[in-house]
């Protein structure tokens, strides 16, 4: 058996089906798990969607212990009509590196098991814009990639000299990179990059050769259909649990002054010969630098938004639409605790006060310092139900306290594994959780005020 079928399979388990579906004709069930499209197994969703366009399909479900085959002549693409539980039918393809500055390796003990999980799986890639370094790809995978076309990728690259990316993903040998982006480009498989800067590591000289090795391949310098998009530069995040790990040191504000500077003459020279920035910073440079976040020009159709660059200029243009629309007063009272991490507080509590200039909104912003995970660990979707408690039991909370959904799991659950409910009978507070968008935490105050 193939190295990729020995991995732990369970079918697709369907959730769902569609009334007056094909599937809903052909009896299949919530809790069926379709096994095999075309005498092949089906190892997630995209596997499922290629391979049931064909006119014809004859698929196997397994339903308990009972394996039932059913034969299908439709027109091709269309859709059996169901939705499953997971997008995988076999286990998560997890991650044998042992980078330098790997967050998972900085994680207290005696948390919960889901959180020690290292991905490095290109379906989640494709699917989510999660970055792999394709370095856990087996041979039959890397085919499926080109097969299926399954652009584009998202790939941490951090260095292309082979020995130092070797070095950062805690090999003993080298790790080239480069070999394998140019046989996605000849397949037609585009590529957003991603690199992770430990000052001292990765910077200075070996940043410049990285930006320049990942720029030949962009098609503006090929002449090719596919290529390298785009690369995102974020600053090693560092948490105070790095005993017995390699020592790294995180940028400071003088070191991202200096370090915006730089990328930012490069910027300029690849906009000159590829049309585009190329190379994108994440919102905390701009953060740590003490300088405004760029308008929204430099993040051109935001090729990295998955990698936080230009999450805080978007939360800000659509935070001046909801200005624009405002009323002048509400029928009630509304007063309301906004929680966040220390690096977005000065965003939230400049939107905080441009809805206080509507009557009757009273809002106070509770930033919250991440004790528990310590170092340079400052966003607010890394905090914890007792940082929170504890911030909120030293400020002058308001009856009502709103969280913003990036800190939960299955928007319920911290990291902690405490839940909103308890949470909420422990500091004595109604508790709302909304997603992290100006319009969503506007509904919520209207909707309180009746």
């Amino acid at each position: 058996m193939s190295e990729l079928l020995a991995r732990a399979y369970r079918g697709l388990v369907i959730a769902e089906v569609e009334p007056g579906s094909l599937a809903e004709e052909l009896g299949l069930r919530p809790g069926d798990a379709i096994w095999s499209v075309n005498g092949k197994r089906v190892m997630d969703t995209l596997d499922y969607r290629f391979r049931i366009t064909e006119p014809q399909v004859e698929i196997t479900v397994l339903r308990g212990e009972e394996s039932l085959t059913f034969c299908i002549e439709k027109e091709p693409y269309d859709s059996l009509g169901i939705q499953f539980e997971n997008d995988l039918a076999d286990k998560i393809h997890t991650c044998t590196n042992k980078c330098v500055f790997c967050f998972i390796h900085q994680m207290p003990k005696r948390m919960r098991r889901s959180l020690y999980l290292m991905d490095d799986d290109f379906r989640l890639s494709f699917l989510y814009g999660n970055y792999v370094t394709l370095t856990n790809v087996t041979e039959e995978e890397f085919a499926r990639i080109l097969e299926q076309k399954l652009s584009p990728m998202y790939v941490s690259v951090h260095a292309t000299d082979p020995d130092l990316r070797g070095r950062l993903l805690g090999k003993r040998e080298p790790v080239p990179i480069l070999p394998i982006l140019r046989r996605l480009h000849d397949g037609g498989i585009d590529v957003h990059a991603q690199i992770v800067l430990c000052p001292g590591w990765n910077d200075g000289d070996a940043l410049r050769q990285t930006l320049y090795d990942l720029a030949a391949l962009h098609p503006a310098i090929t002449g090719r259909r596919a290529g390298t998009l785009s690369v995102a530069i974020v600053p090693v995040g560092l948490t105070k649990f790095r005993q017995k790990l390699t020592p790294l040191t995180p940028p400071d504000r003088q070191y991202a002054l200096q370090f915006i500077r730089e990328v930012r003459s490069l910027e300029r020279t690849f906009l000159a010969r590829l049309g585009t920035r190329f190379a994108f910073l994440s919102d905390e440079w701009f953060f740590l630098a003490e300088k405004p976040i760029p308008a929204r020009r430099y993040y051109e159709d935001f090729p990295q938004l998955e990698d936080g660059v230009g999450t805080v200029r978007l939360f800000l243009n659509r935070a001046y639409d909801v200005v624009r629309r405002l009323p002048p007063a509400l029928p009630r009272p509304v007063q309301m605790t906004l929680v966040t991490g220390e690096l977005p507080s000065a965003i939230i509590q400049r939107f905080a006060q441009m809805l206080e200039r509507v009557q009757g909104v009273r809002l106070n912003v509770c930033v919250v310092k991440n004790h528990f995970f310590g170092g340079t660990v400052s966003v607010a979707g890394l905090l914890t139900a007792q940082d929170i408690a504890s911030a909120l039991a030293q400020f002058p909370t308001y009856p009502t306290v709103v969280l913003p959904s990036i800190c939960l799991r299955d928007g319920y659950l911290f990291l902690d594994d405490v839940t909103v409910e308890q949470f909420e009978a422990q500091i004595g507070r109604r508790v709302i959780v909304v997603e992290p968008h100006p319009s969503a935490l506007w509904r919520v105050i209207r909707e309180a005020a009746g």
